[in-house]
Order: C-alpha cells, then sequence, then structure tokens
C-alpha cells in the first residue's frame, strides 16, 4: 500500500514539474495588454491635399503573435479611436491596421501602418502610439 502511494506522490510531482516548465508561445491566455489609438487622415484623390483627420471609430485593428505570419485576433475601434488587445502573454506581437497606399494612389492596394512590440512582464500594459493610415 505504501508503494502505491508514494508511486502516486511521484506521478503527481513529476506532472506538475512537466506544466509549469512548458513555455507557452505569445498570444492569448495572459494578463498583458495591448492599447492605442487608430488616426486616420483623409487626402484627396492624387494623395496631395489633406482633406481632413481625426481618430477613426469602427476601424479594424489586428494582431500577429509571434513570428507567425497569421491575423491571430482582431478589433474594432471605439468611439475614440481606441483599441485594446487583453489577456496577452509575454511574447512578440504584430499590430497593424490597413489603410491606402499614396505612392500608388490609382491602385487599390492596402498598405499597413505596423507596430512590432514585446510583451517582457506578466501583467504589462503596452501603450502604442497612435496607428496612423491614409484614406
Amino acid at each position: 500500500m505504501f508503494k502505491k502511494k508514494h508511486l502516486v506522490f511521484v506521478f503527481c510531482l513529476v506532472v506538475i514539474i512537466e506544466l509549469a516548465s512548458c513555455k507557452k508561445p505569445p498570444g492569448e491566455g495572459g494578463f498583458a495588454s495591448i492599447t492605442g489609438k487608430l488616426y486616420v487622415r483623409n487626402y484627396e484623390e492624387t494623395f496631395t491635399v489633406l482633406t481632413s483627420q481625426y481618430y477613426a471609430a469602427g476601424e479594424t485593428v489586428y494582431i500577429i503573435y509571434g513570428d507567425g505570419q497569421e491575423v491571430g485576433n482582431t478589433v474594432k475601434t471605439s468611439y475614440d479611436g481606441s483599441f485594446v488587445f487583453n489577456f496577452l502573454r509575454k511574447g512578440k506581437y504584430k499590430v497593424y491596421a490597413l489603410g491606402k497606399d499614396s505612392t500608388k494612389p490609382y491602385q487599390s492596394v492596402p498598405k499597413e501602418s505596423l507596430f512590432e512590440v514585446e510583451i517582457t512582464e506578466k501583467k504589462q500594459k503596452m501603450v502604442l502610439d497612435d496607428l496612423v493610415i491614409i484614406d
């Protein structure tokens, strides 16, 4: 009977050590966050005259986890252009929004405004400078 209890204890200890030693990749499941605001500059058709500029509501902001190429999540900006990605783990992230490319004014090719950031602390609150896109 003693051996059976001892084996169960050793098994549980090994499982706990294994779980504690697992390094989780960047992504959801943590306590950190990335916040910012999306700022839009509107130009006329040839991109030479600025017609308006404002913090944009209802626009999509994207995040890529780690060194991946696929979108990990998206959020819509609030009434004041703000956005937040919550519950992130330590790691590298790419946050971006899409706008028009002023170097190709007659093509409908989107251009991204991108920030590459790294969360280094478990409960870090990363605040980005404004993401600026052209519309």
